[in-house]
């Protein structure tokens, strides 16, 4: 998840991060990114890292990750995390924020990574300015995975809509941003339908890959809810295995993964 305001490290994790949604969520991404990545050795520049739970997957799974963030807080958690698992020898920390992006200097990569929401605290007008600086980070025909929050979900408006909370039921429909509570701190969020995500990135990139994450998996901001009924988390993760190959669902779930091949 992402926000203008940087969430409290702690409160992050235990919200978001260490939350049982949150860990459902996050293997669908990684059983993707896996499934890509098994060349062991491959660069992976990762923004917004958060508290660096991805960055030790992919150290631990054998590549070399560049892990970025605006946030020191954050970054000196990710540090920590990485000693205490052995990998911090494979991954590097850099506070760098998405307007620094085009300063990068470093050494093309094979991948570059925006999990779970960070392109959400922009707008589209933001994305668009991107475009190139990530192009250029990346080898020709290198992969740019993100992973945020559409404009629609179903989950969250059916259990809204079935309790008369109307306008949450129907809130990332809006056309302005929305403030979302956060770690104990607040957002401006902006939920980006995928096919318009797909169009500001299309100069330099094309779609090889688009998926939901959370369609039958709650929010993690429903944890309450649902974080003591494993079984039936497990069972709903079940059904996102099953719909995961149909494109047009991404729109309708509570994040979705999209895959851009950077165009030669």
């Amino acid at each position: 998840m992402a926000s203008l305001l940087q969430p409290d490290p702690s409160a992050y994790d235990r919200e978001f991060t260490f939350s049982r949604i949150g860990m459902v969520q996050r293997r669908m991404v990684w059983t993707y990114l896996d499934r890509m990545l098994q060349t062991p050795g491959m660069k992976v520049l990762e923004l917004n890292c958060g508290t660096g739970t991805d960055a030790i997957h992919l150290a631990r799974s054998g590549h070399r990750v560049l892990a970025t963030d605006i946030s020191e807080e954050m970054l000196k958690v990710a540090r920590e995390k990485a000693r205490q698992f052995g990998v911090e020898e494979r991954i590097e920390h850099l506070r760098l924020g998405f307007d620094d992006l085009a300063e990068l200097t470093t050494p093309p990569v094979d991948m570059v990574l925006s999990d779970f929401g960070g392109f959400n605290c922009i707008d589209a007008d933001h994305l668009s300015r991107l475009v190139d600086p990530i192009a250029r980070t990346l080898k020709p025909r290198g992969r740019f995975i993100a992973v945020l929050m559409p404009d629609r979900c179903l989950s969250e408006t059916v259990y809204y809509f079935l309790r008369g909370a109307f306008r949450d039921a129907f809130r990332r429909g809006r056309h302005d941003p929305v403030w979302a509570d956060l770690s104990g701190t607040g957002a401006v969020t902006w939920y980006h339908d995928p096919k318009r995500f797909a169009r500001l990135f299309n100069s330099r990139f094309k779609v090889v890959g688009l998926r939901p994450i959370g369609l039958f998996v709650p929010p993690t901001h429903l944890e309450h809810r649902f974080g003591h009924r494993g079984r039936l988390l497990d069972r709903l993760a079940k059904w996102d295995e099953w719909f995961s190959n149909w494109r047009w669902t991404s729109r309708y779930a509570d994040h979705y993964l999209i895959d851009l091949e950077r165009r030669v």
